[in-house]
């Protein structure tokens, strides 16, 4: 639980900046370029959002009516229509009749979670820990009063479909599927119990991070990620795991497709979660190891 209650310090210097109502968002918003004449634009995105947050930065604007492409995780949008690919993806996260949650989460978290998500114990028992995982984090979402739909993905994946705009996935639900299920099982009961048991101050965390991303403070950012990916010294393997399925590994192959769009010519906007982005191996800094040159725009 010390994770935690390191998050909620953290909330708690956020909150001494609070974030002007009625101010335009100024999220992070990279450019970057080859030295012959190609451009990439980066955007660091959140997954959940209000009205609230709109309208977003003079940078994103930019970025997004520069981008021939839009890149993104998956193409939320268009999968909010295709029930198949979704309950295929769901029953990847559901026990066969051999197998039951109650054999890998602890009894503490099993009982939290029955009492919390308000569903049939019958459904839970046969959901993997990755799904509770899942389940838990939108209940703080809800907590928060934020909303997957209006989230900077959602959104923009909106604007692209009507505008006829090129998109491209990074990845694939079968991917993103697989990353849930890399986590390990002992970071999953830790976070779940951490989320369940407090709900309240990890919905002001949630919120913290939201003000956080709203104003471009990659400091903050920077810290809230580093947060996120320690746990007790008991986890630290399991918590090291946790920060290469869920962000790592994932980053090089975010680079990898960066470095592509950037040897095609045409420009790019990819849009992915913002701690893709900052931090040692985040994407703006790898792509300025590799000699390209990264600029923060839309700072005053």
């Amino acid at each position: 639980m010390k994770k935690r209650l390191l998050t909620g310090l953290i909330a708690a210097v956020l909150l001494l900046q609070p974030y002007a109502a009625g101010a335009e968002s100024t999220p992070l918003v990279y450019r970057v370029t080859d030295g012959e004449g190609h451009t990439l634009y980066l955007l660091g995105t959140i997954h959940v959002g209000n009205d609230e947050m709109y309208p977003l930065g003079g940078a994103v604007e930019e970025a997004y009516q520069n981008a021939e492409i839009v890149a993104v995780e998956l193409d939320l949008y268009a999968y909010g229509g295709n029930l198949f690919s979704t309950m295929k993806t769901a029953f990847g996260l559901m026990y066969g009749l051999q197998d039951n949650v109650k054999n890998h989460l602890s009894p503490e978290t099993y009982a939290l979670g029955a009492e919390s998500f308000g569903m049939p114990e019958i459904a839970l028992q046969r959901m993997k820990p990755a799904m509770w995982y899942s389940l838990a984090e939108n209940y703080i979402i809800e907590k928060a009063g934020l909303d997957a739909t209006k989230g900077v993905d959602y959104g923009l994946l909106k604007q692209a479909h009507r505008d006829g705009k090129q998109i491209d996935e990074l990845e694939t639900l079968e991917a993103q599927m697989a990353t849930l299920l890399a986590i390990p099982e002992s970071v999953i009961d830790c976070e779940v119990q951490a989320m369940l048991t407090y709900p309240e101050e990890s919905a002001q965390g949630l919120l913290m991070l939201f003000e956080a991303w709203r104003r471009g403070d990659e400091a903050a950012l920077r810290t809230l990620l580093e947060a996120s990916t320690e746990g007790e010294a008991e986890l630290s393997d399991a918590y090291a795991e946790y920060s290469d399925a869920l962000i790592d590994s994932r980053n090089d192959g975010f680079e990898e497709q960066a470095v592509s769009y950037l040897h095609s010519g045409k420009t790019a906007l990819i849009a992915i979660g913002a701690f893709h982005i900052i931090g040692e191996n985040g994407l703006a800094e790898k792509l300025a190891r590799a000699g390209y040159t990264v600029e923060e725009i839309g700072r005053e």
